[in-house]
């Protein structure tokens, strides 16, 4: 009988340990002063305008390309193609191929924590390219898809 209330307190404790790790985890990769500024802002693409936007993953972090392309494409902007960049960077770059500052400072916005820059027309009718920095963390709230 004994037996029984100490295994069944060690998979207890087991259990809470595992719950709390989980818990710890998950609010690490959900912070960040760049999810809490795109998290709680609702900036969108310039009304009537298409901007066309690729976006480019130079944070070395799996995925957030993806990830910001949702977001991006939920905000109106027309994301035609994300992938990775071969460098490496902390800050985020928006470069503005087109000369649409609005859309940039948009973006910018949307993205937290980005600097803008002018770059040379694209040959591929890109508007803007976004190159994702490390410090970038996708949002958490509502509607949005990891």
């Amino acid at each position: 009988m004994l037996k029984r209330w100490r295994s069944a307190i060690v998979a207890a404790v087991v259990l809470v340990a595992m719950v709390g790790a989980f818990v710890a985890w998950r609010a690490r990769d959900a912070g960040g002063p760049d999810a809490a500024v795109a998290a709680g802002d609702t900036t969108r693409a310039p009304a009537g305008q298409r901007i066309v936007v690729e976006v480019l993953n130079a944070s070395g972090v799996a995925g957030q390309a993806r990830r910001a392309t949702f977001l991006l494409r939920d905000r109106g902007f027309d994301v035609v193609s994300w992938n990775n960049d071969k460098s490496r960077r902390e800050r985020t770059i928006i470069v503005d191929h087109t000369g649409k500052p609005d859309a940039a400072a948009r973006l910018a916005r949307i993205l937290g924590n980005a600097s803008i820059e002018k770059g040379d027309a694209s040959p591929r009718y890109l508007d803007i390219t976004v190159r994702l920095g490390s410090a970038w963390t996708p949002p958490v709230g509502e509607g949005f898809r990891p």
